[in-house]
Formats: C-alpha cells, structure tokens, sequence
C-alpha cells in the first residue's frame, strides 16, 4: 500500500456538549503508543461513477441563519410528480439580515429549473423554524410544518402546518398556518409540560381509497430526568383529499406515541436518546428506525438499532426490534508486539469496539417495496468502559438495512471500504484488505491507519451538531444515493500544528455523493468534488463556495439512458463554520440549488466495481503494468458478437474507446498508447478499462500510467 504523509500529534480526550441541553459526560483518557501517522486515502482501485452537473447553482435566497436550515431528519426538497407539474418545493428556515427574524420559507423551481417563488410561507413575524414538508402525488401540492411559538399564553413552542394550493394553478397559495400540536397536547401521556418540536411531514396513502393520509411527526425536547431532550416522537395524522384542500380544511386529527420511547424519555429503566427518522411506504407501512445510545456512563444495556414497523396506516401497536449495534475490534499490535491504544494512566491496552454515532441527522428511505428500511451513518471507533468517541477522525460512513421480513439488521460499507464491504463486518481502518494483518507500519514500526471525517466541521466538540447525512431514491429503476460532506482534509487545514502540510485545505469541505444500482445492496465509489482549483477534485460550478447542510431531492429523476437527475440544496457559506453554533462568523451565507447528471449504470448492478465474469468471456490484466507510455490488454471471446473496450479516468469520464465492433470468437489483444481521443498524452495516474460484450459479460480492471 502506497505511504502518504507522516504527521506527528499527541491528542487528548476532552468533555463536549452532548447536544442541546446535555449534560457534560465523562469522557476516558488515552494515549497512543508512539506517534500517530494516519493515511488518506487519495485514491482507490474503483470507478467513480461518470457525473457532471447537470444545473448550475442557483442563489435562491441570503441567510444569516447558517445551520441546518432545511432539517434535521428529513429532505426538504420535495420532487411533484410530472403529471401534476415536475417542479421542486423547497422549505427551510433563513434570517435575510443578521439583525431580522429567523422564518420559514419556500422556494418553488419549475420542471425547466427556474426559480419562479420564493417567499415566507406564513404572514406573522415570528421566530419559526425546523420546517418538513412532502408533496401530495394527487394533486402536486406541498404539505408543510414547523415549531414556533404562535399561542401567546403559552411559553413553548407549538407545531404548526398548512398546505399550498398549487393545484388550483399556481405555487404561492399558502393557507394561514394552524396549530397541530402544541405543548398542552392531552394525548400524550407524559402530561402538560411537553414541548415538540423538529417536525417532519410525510405523505402515503389512506385506509380510505379515495383519500391520502397525512402525518406531522415531532420530537419531545423537554421534560426528561436528565433534563436533556429524549427525541421521543409523536405523531400526528389526518386523511384528506382535493376537496379538503379546497375547503380549506384544518383536517381532522389523530395521535399516536410509542411506548418504549416514552420508556426511554421517562428513564425507565434509564435515559435512553434515540437517533432516526421516520418514513411511509406506498403499502400503507409507517416506520422508526435508528440508533439509541445511552448516558455513557451508568448504561446497563449496550447502544443498540432499533426499528418499529406498522402495516395499518399507523392505527394499532407496532412491531418493535431492537439489537446491539456495538462491535467488538481487536486492538492492533505495533511491530514490536506493544499495543497501538493504550490507557493514559495505566498504559493498559484499550478495550476498543465501533459503533453507529454522530450521524444524528439522517433520513430513512422504504426500499424493495416497502420490505427494508435503510438509513445513512457513520460507524466510529469507541473506547470502553465509558467513551463517547475518540478524537482521532476514525468515523466512517455505513449503510444500515433494517428487514422487516427476517427482523434483522445489517450494514454496508461505503467510504472508506474493506475488502469486502457487504460482510457485515466492521472495516478496521488498517486493515483494508481484511486479512487479518496489520497493511502498513511507520518508519519506527507504529500501526498506520486510514483516517475518516464525513463531517464539514473539524471541530470534535460541534460533531453532534455538524453531521448531516441524508439518503433519495428512484424505486422504479432500483437507484438510491447517499449525499454528506466529506471534511477530512479540511479538518487537517484547521489543525496544522497536528497536520502539517494541509492548511490551503483549511475552508474546503468536500461535497460527497455515493450511488447504488441494486435499491441500495452495494454501492459504487464515491464521487467527491469541492471548490479547490488546485485539486483533481474541483468543480469549477462551485467556484469560490463553502458549500455545506447538503440535502438531496427525495427522488432521483431519470434521464434515460441510464442516467438520473440528482437535486442538490446547499448553504453557501461566506465563512467557514457556523456562526449559530458559536464556531463561525456572522457574515451568512446563500441558500443554493443545483443538480447532477450521474451515470447510474456505469456498472452493472450488484457488483460493486467488480468483476463479472460468465464463461462467455475473459478480460485479461494489461501488461506491462505500470506502463509508459504503452500497455496490453488481452481478451478472449467464446461467442462471436459487439465487443467495446473503454478507458475512464478515476472521476469516471471515458478517455478514449480501444475496441468498438464486431469480434470473433477466440483470442484478442488490444493496446493502448496512453492517449485520449484527441490523440492527446493523458497525464500519470490511475486508469481503467472496461470491457463489454453484448450486455452478457462486463469487466472492469484497474491500470497504472506512469510517467
């Protein structure tokens, strides 16, 4: 494995804020025998998937609010069906000058892409925020939420909604907001001083046929023996149809909680916070799922994954899962047999193990038909008996599946990736190749490891603030992609007493973006880009931007050919950090759309950059390898027929074509002179050929120019 970088840092744990209103925890201390010399992971041996942007980015709007201004656990961009008009709804909360009030907006953008609305939703000046929103398939309208404090005898927030009459001809016909939960609410039974807030909307269909259902679901922020908020969800729902909306309907209300979370709220037997989202299948499902993780201190339990699953429409109990999402990771072994980890007192071997944490602000999706579930985050190594995390960047981004036909759960890696990134194993972080043998030492026989950051903010003490994953889908053609910003590099440019060697990388957070063919069962590399002119990941359309808070549409459109439209929405930043959280400055920032093209069947589905390889046909290693400046490429056919061999470059754009027709069967050789279709000298680096024959053999394999 290539060396990169050595770096020298001596690091500490320190006690952070938990989250809004959590106590200070404990945290263990440790050391590090011998200096640390994590890696980055420049490049690796697969294919990133051919994209480019597809839509510029667009300035909807000025915001001083600079912190997750669409939502927590939910996308805030909302796809309409083409039948009813093929435009996009935005919400989200923004301050258009430092001093103003922070509001709930909605931008509208039609089929074609342009900004036709933008505008408050409601009329009163008051602090609002934290809007969900969906759009109703009948009749194209948007349905939205969110907390303010709109009764004034009352010192909490309560959770209003209201709809935009879109069908009647144009976006813009906002009705005037009621409330829909508020904190006096009798139907939750932990009393009168509850407080609900962080609301997300969701659309699907009706016991009723002829309706659809709606659901505002809200988290309990308040009121807990520790004083911290639980997150315990409730929810409330409504069935209407056109002429409801017509009528201008407040709707007619039911509510539902679940008990174990209201368990966990109540510290029976212990304070519990749970960490998901929810989601509704077209089948008429309603869902839970996430982590719950514990005080970190006086837990009796382990953390765990939990789901709860309705097949009523959410009438009824729900079937609860939980399991143990810890992972026991053996401590790695220094060439001279000592232990890479050790205690900072007793220089005892740490007792390590990984775990799903700081990923708090996900999504989750139905996919398969409604039969799995699946959320996006990360797994970071954790040290027993009582630590919430390292401060070494050692977190990386997983697929978790629920299914809800064998009641299991399973994770996939995504960036970094072992071997074999679907085995339900933790990926070590030296140890990429699994076999069990530590892949790289330092000069003075140290373990080395890969680092991992999908996190915009360097900062430790923010990460429960700063992360942000969400998951989109198009169910018809099995795609899903996964959107987060990867912030390694720029946390090494924030730290260069610790990183020397990175600090023109300082206000660099990358935008990442990760795509599946096979409704999520194993994904393809990542494509990274960012606003770096110097680095080989620049986007020239993101030219001068921070762009951070990265939300996906809800649905990838396609574009035919194998190609889908991915719609992004972004904060700008006009200064690295968020000025909200106390880690920026005041100086906004612009609330930005934009969208990809991306090549979903840049490989076939299922293999995960591999190779599939049928007797019909055999792709051969290029020889000599590395080359300069020419290679060989052998092959063999069993079957006569169309054969196509391309070159791609590590973003996935084709280089030059070497075999394009028709081949006998028998041995071939192909030959590449390090050239693209211009006839132009390509530069040193990772290449690789691809090999078609007729849609019954595809093969990719890796090549190295140097020069």
């Amino acid at each position: 494995m290539k060396k990169l970088l050595v770096f020298l840092i001596v690091l500490v744990f320190a006690t952070w804020m938990f989250a809004d209103l959590m106590q200070d925890v404990p945290r263990e201390a440790a050391t590090f025998n011998g200096h640390v010399t994590p890696r980055v992971l420049e490049n690796s041996t697969r294919l990133v998937p051919e994209w480019e942007f597809y839509r510029d980015p667009i300035g909807l709007i000025t915001n001083y609010y600079d912190y997750m201004p669409g939502s927590y656990n939910s996308t805030p961009v909302q796809i309409q069906p083409d039948a009813v008009g093929g435009g996009i709804y935005i919400t989200f909360h923004a301050r258009e000058t430092a001093a103003s009030t922070r509001r709930v907006y909605y931008a509208y953008i039609d089929a074609a892409g342009n900004l036709t609305n933008i505008a408050t939703i409601s009329s009163t000046d008051l602090h609002e925020g934290y809007s969900g929103v969906d759009i109703d398939p009948e009749t194209g309208d948007p349905f939205a939420a969110w907390h303010v404090n709109i009764i004034p005898a009352s010192a909490h927030l309560e959770v209003v909604g209201t709809y935009d009459l879109y069908h009647l001809g144009s976006p813009g016909l906002w009705k005037t907001p009621w409330v829909i939960i508020e904190d006096t609410n009798p139907n939750f039974p932990n009393g009168t001083t509850d407080e609900f807030i962080w609301p997300y909307v969701y659309i699907g269909p009706s016991p009723d046929a002829a309706k659809r259902r709606v659901y505002v679901v809200a988290n309990n922020s308040d009121s807990t023996p520790t004083g911290s908020p639980s997150e315990n969800q409730f929810c409330a729902y409504a069935d209407f149809d056109v002429n409801d909306f017509n009528a201008q309907s407040e709707l007619d209300w039911s509510y539902f909680t679940l008990p174990e979370m209201n368990d966990w709220h109540n510290g029976i037997p212990q304070w519990e916070r749970p960490s998901g989202g929810m989601a509704v299948s077209e089948d008429g499902k309603v869902a839970f799922m996430g982590y719950v993780i514990t005080d970190g201190t006086t837990s009796t339990t382990p953390d765990r994954y939990y789901a709860f699953v309705n097949d009523n429409y959410g009438e009824g109990d729900f079937d609860f899962v939980e399991l143990s999402c810890e992972y026991d990771i053996p401590n790695p072994q220094n060439q001279d047999g000592t232990y890479r980890f050790l205690d900072a007192t007793t220089l005892q071997p740490l007792d390590l193990y990984m775990e799903p944490y700081l990923c708090n602000h996900q999504n989750i999706l139905f996919v398969d038909g409604g039969t799995k579930l699946k959320f996006m985050g990360n797994m970071n190594m954790m040290i027993r008996p009582a630590s919430w995390y390292p401060t070494l960047p050692m977190m990386y981004p997983k697929m978790y599946t629920y299914d809800i036909a064998t009641q299991e759960f399973s994770f996939v890696d995504m960036w970094i990736t072992g071997a074999n990134p679907s085995d339900d194993v933790p990926m070590l972080p030296w140890d990429l190749d699994e076999d069990g043998v530590v892949d790289e030492y330092d000069p003075d026989g140290y373990v080395m490891w890969v680092d991992g950051w999908p996190i915009y903010h360097y900062d430790n003490a923010v990460a429960f603030h700063e992360n942000t994953m969400k998951l989109c889908k198009n169910e018809e053609k099995g795609w899903v992609a996964a959107v987060w910003s990867e912030g390694l590099k720029s946390r090494y440019g924030n730290e260069p007493d610790l990183f020397p060697g990175y600090e023109d990388w300082a206000n660099y957070p990358e935008v990442a973006v990760a795509i599946s063919n096979d409704m999520g069962e194993t994904w393809q590399e990542t494509i990274i880009f960012n606003a770096k002119a110097d680095d080989d990941n620049y986007a020239p359309e993101l030219d001068g931007m921070i762009p951070c808070y990265i939300y996906p549409g809800d649905k990838i459109e396609d574009l035919g050919d194998g190609y889908g439209m991915l719609h992004l929405f972004f904060l700008d930043d006009n200064s690295y950090g968020s000025f909200i959280q106390a880690h920026g400055e005041n100086l906004g920032g612009t609330q930005t759309y934009a969208a990809l093209k991306i090549n979903f069947d840049t490989i076939p589905p299922g293999t995960e950059n591999n190779t599939v390889t049928p007797a019909i046909a055999d792709l051969g290693q290029n020889y000599p390898n590395p080359f300069n400046p020419v290679t060989n490429i052998a092959y063999n056919i069993q079957q006569a027929g169309d054969v196509t061999i391309e070159v791609f470059n590590v973003k996935g754009q084709k280089v030059t074509t070497l075999v394009d027709g028709y081949q006998t069967a028998g041995d071939h050789m192909a030959t590449w002179n390090g050239k693209d279709v211009n006839n132009s000298s390509v530069s040193s680096g990772v290449y690789f050929y691809k090999m078609k024959t007729g849609g019954r053999y595809t093969s990719t394999k890796k090549m190295i120019l140097l020069k």
